[in-house]
């Protein structure tokens, strides 16, 4: 009976490439370190002193921190953006936004204070997203 050695690799510049069994691993639990860091980052906010603890470098921890100019400027953009969406609403569509996320009341909270059904706001939030939605793609 033959026995055939499994064949690693690796893609490489859109190709792959033949590898030995150690340089898979190794490439392998390096990318599965690299991933582990940024959920673990991300999940937990982490603070300087916990990097060190886990032995995440700082400089990993302070590059991953940074928003890219591209991304303050995009952020700034879609801010502006769903202001005027916003404006766009009625009033009553405008004060149920702002309650729910502004403000951060439930929809159990804002149905007790205003003595609407928990479900009509609910549909209403549904609805007023769905055109939010709409009106930011355009």
């Amino acid at each position: 009976m033959i026995q055939h050695e499994s064949l690693y690799t690796l893609v490489i510049n859109k190709k792959r490439v033949a590898v030995t069994k150690e340089v898979y691993k190794a490439y392998y639990s390096c990318r599965n370190r690299e991933k582990y860091l940024d959920r673990l980052a991300v999940r937990n906010n982490l603070s300087l002193e916990e990097y060190l603890e886990k032995g995440i470098p700082v400089e990993y921890a302070i590059a991953s921190a940074e928003d890219t100019l591209e991304e303050v400027i995009i952020r700034k953009e879609m801010t502006a953006k769903l202001a005027r969406c916003l404006n766009l609403l009625g009033v009553q569509e405008r004060r149920l936004i702002h309650a729910l996320y502004i403000m951060g009341k439930s929809e159990r909270q804002l149905s007790q204070e205003t003595g609407i059904p928990p479900m009509t706001i609910h549909d209403r939030k549904r609805r007023i997203l769905k055109r939010l939605k709409k009106l930011m793609e355009i």
